[in-house]
């Protein structure tokens, strides 16, 4: 006769099994905790000041060396209550970085700390540029959000929706000159839950599910104001919001192309990638994202522009770096190769993340200015 198993044994059993799962529950309600955190809750785009200012005279600054302040290319040196910008690096050693350096806010002296500032700009278009702008307010469903505006000869506008951060109208800084002298009137946006904007019910930052009806409230005022049609520029997370602008709006047939700077296509697999690399094991990596859809209402498979390829309708220039550390660039490659002709691919290989300018200024807006030029002609 089959032996029987002990009811205690079953009882131990079932109690394990019980508390396995109440432990895999409590580590994917903290994983969904630490999504929020990470990439739902607005935050500045800059962090720590980390970098030490060594030396500054003559054109050249001495800075400690740390990977931010030995990249090369053009950047800007935030110091809180002084602001520079460094180029050439003219000298490394294991301890300290030299760079050429024009200082346009306060003074660097030795014992000051910076942080390295991909925005390379401080101010507005007039203070950095001497380009004459005007102050908007769109008017979206939630209420109102400040931007800029810069006129031009052109009655194409170009849109340009920042990337994380919730101060980053100055991000548009890099571009605006270059776009100014094609003739281009330029409108720069802020979008929901930015500083000096209108908040949300949630107060997240929800990757274009919530935030797309800021750029159809910014194209409807551009319209208004005289704008025949648009294209639209995305930053990083701003070409998220780009995205699903462009699957939900009303007003796409306005919509002459789009530009995507280092776009996040999938955010679920940079979800995964971010906890795979900080040691979160799969089962708790997936629970947690089921529950942040549950918690904070983000749609996974909405928010993946690859399940989405045959929705797009306009052309599109993608610009990614080989060395982004948050975004795979070859996601980008794979995105482009399915969308066909209507995609126009560019990969600058010792770029970052939304650092694309920075290192390669000229490649960058001659990509632009001549994808510009294909699809609209001359004025």
């Amino acid at each position: 006769m089959p032996r029987t198993v002990p009811h205690w044994i079953w009882r131990v059993a079932l109690g394990i099994a019980g508390a396995v799962s109440i432990v895999i529950v409590v580590l994917a309600w903290f994983h969904a905790n630490a999504i929020r955190s990470e990439f739902l809750i607005p935050t500045p785009h800059l962090g720590a000041f980390d970098i030490e200012v060594l030396e500054n005279q003559a054109g050249r600054i001495e800075l400690s060396r740390t990977e931010e302040s030995s990249k090369p290319g053009f950047w800007g040196l935030d110091g809180g209550e002084s602001y520079a910008q460094v180029a050439t690096i003219a000298r490394v050693t294991d301890t300290v970085v030299e760079r050429a350096v024009r200082t346009t806010d306060g003074e660097f002296g030795p014992g000051d700390l910076a942080r390295m500032d991909p925005d390379a700009y401080k101010g507005d278009p007039l203070s950095s540029h001497r380009i004459g702008f005007s102050d908007i307010v769109i008017p979206s469903d939630i209420g109102p959000h400040p931007g800029w505006f810069v006129d031009g000869r052109r009655s194409t506008w170009v849109l340009f929706v920042h990337g994380r951060g919730t101060d980053r109208l100055a991000e548009s800084l890099r571009l605006i000159p270059s776009l100014v002298e094609q003739g281009f009137p330029v409108m720069v946006m802020a979008y929901r839950n930015d500083e000096k904007a209108t908040s949300s019910d949630s107060g997240m930052r929800l990757w274009g599910l919530e935030e797309w009806r800021d750029v159809e409230a910014a194209v409807e005022l551009g319209q208004r104001k005289g704008a025949q049609d648009f294209v639209v520029v995305g930053s990083g997370f701003g070409a998220s919001i780009v995205s699903t602008y462009l699957h939900e709006s009303d007003t796409i047939g306005l919509i002459r192309g789009a530009i995507y700077d280092s776009p996040v296509l999938d955010l679920e697999g940079v979800v995964g990638d971010w906890a795979s690399d900080g040691g979160t094991s799969r089962l708790i990596s997936r629970f947690g994202r089921w529950l942040a859809t549950i918690r904070f209402g983000i749609d996974w498979s909405a928010l993946n522009q690859l399940e989405h390829v045959s929705e797009f309708d306009v052309p599109l220039l993608l610009m990614v770096g080989g060395d982004d550390p948050e975004v795979d660039p070859t996601v980008a490659e794979e995105f482009a190769t399915a969308l066909g002709d209507d995609a126009t691919f560019s990969r600058f290989e010792q770029a970052g993340h939304t650092d694309l300018w920075n290192v390669d200024q000229a490649r960058y807006e001659a990509t632009i200015s001549n994808w510009l030029f294909n699809l609209l002609g001359p004025e």
